[in-house]
């Protein structure tokens, strides 16, 4: 009877390491995976703010420089000559092309976005009256 009673004592033991708990492998794991998640967010986060600056940058370049198309088009036509200028940070040419019925006008626009310049053009025509 003593050898039952041994046997019945070895079945009942607690296992020497819990598995109810988190063991300190697991979490390590789980704080690398957070974090490597949490790194993206941010970077894709500054990624979108970046782009958009840049679209609010050439949005206020492009009224700035449709603003010196409706000066030139309010000038006389004969006055109409090439030119420069500059206006909040955006610096603007045009050449003014002419022709027996009209005087095409060609605006290039530079400004400054996040990493660099920018240069876009205009174009549009004044009719001979």
């Amino acid at each position: 009877m003593k050898s039952s009673s041994t046997t019945s004592n070895q079945t009942r033991r607690a296992p020497l390491r819990s598995e109810s708990g988190v063991g300190v492998t697991e979490a390590l794991i789980a704080l690398v995976i957070f974090s490597t998640a949490l790194l993206g967010i941010v970077g894709t986060s500054a990624r979108v703010g970046a782009s958009l600056n840049s679209s609010h940058v050439r949005l206020r370049a492009l009224a700035i420089a449709r603003h010196q198309v409706e000066e030139l088009l309010s000038t006389d036509y004969d006055a109409l000559t090439n030119g420069t200028a500059e206006d909040l940070g955006v610096e603007m040419a045009w050449r003014v092309t002419a022709s027996s019925s009209a005087k095409e006008i060609v605006l290039i626009y530079e400004y400054g976005i996040p990493g660099g310049a920018r240069r876009d053009t205009l174009t549009t025509a004044l009719l001979r009256r």
